[in-house]
């Protein structure tokens, strides 16, 4: 059951609302951001956990004036929102660490193999 306190001033009623306006914007952000392709997405995940994070206050200090069902359901579709993008970096980290081609020596030994065979050939 969704209660609210009938006496709350208009300036928490305001206040309330631009919380929620707030962490709207920066959800609409974050998810615009997962849209987008990019060769190097740790970053651009790292944005999104972080705007996701601060929805996620904004909507909990919205929550402690209001309580609601309905918010308490956003905020735990914020919460496993969060929880797949954390998925994602953890994922992007680990091939990353796993890959042979994310540490300089093999980039450095086709730069030799490459000068060799120019001298070679030269």
């Amino acid at each position: 059951m969704d209660t609210a306190d009938p006496h709350l001033p208009d300036a928490a009623v305001e206040h309330i609302s631009r919380m929620l306006a707030l962490a709207k914007s920066k959800h609409q952000i974050a998810m615009a951001l997962l849209g987008t392709p990019d060769p190097n997405a740790l970053p651009r995940l790292r944005e999104v956990l972080r705007l996701l994070e601060e929805a996620e206050l904004l909507a909990d200090d919205a929550t402690s004036y209001v309580e609601a069902d309905v918010m308490k359901a956003a905020i735990k579709d914020l919460h496993f929102q969060q929880a797949s993008v954390q998925a994602a970096i953890a994922r992007l980290e680990n091939v990353r660490v796993q890959s042979p081609w994310a540490t300089p020596w093999p980039w450095f030994s086709l730069i030799i193999l490459a000068l060799l065979i120019a001298q070679v050939v030269g």
